[in-house]
């Protein structure tokens, strides 16, 4: 089964973005989206999720939520301006991935940058 993984970076603090929350959904054509999983970020920022993609509907995709805008609330930014992006959505076609999608996020409350890897 395939894993999506992440390595969350606080690029404000220069450190890992531990703790911020993660939504994994499944995204099937003509349907309701379907959760997958919900999780935290470790000490290190890193996530990992397993998918079970062997009874997928053509089209399927899935969609990782970063909640930037909930992380960066907690550690209230002294800028004092709050930021506009309060999630960041990244939408994955997993159709090809036999082993590991690892996207790696860089995050701030004005913007974010991710790439992807295996």
């Amino acid at each position: 089964m395939p894993i999506i993984s992440s390595h969350i970076l606080d690029s404000v603090k220069g450190c890992d973005a531990a703790g911020i929350r993660v939504r994994c959904q499944r995204l099937i054509p003509g349907a309701e989206p379907q959760a997958v999983a919900e999780v935290r970020a470790g000490d290190d920022g890193r996530i990992a999720i397993e998918i079970d993609t062997h009874n997928d509907e053509p089209g399927t995709r899935y969609e990782v939520v970063f909640f930037s805008g909930e992380y960066f609330a907690v550690g209230r930014q002294s800028d004092g301006v709050s930021g506009l992006i309060k999630e960041v959505v990244v939408r994955l076609d997993l159709s090809d991935v036999s082993e590991r999608c690892h996207v790696p996020m860089m995050i701030a409350p004005h913007n974010h940058s991710v790439w992807w890897s295996q």
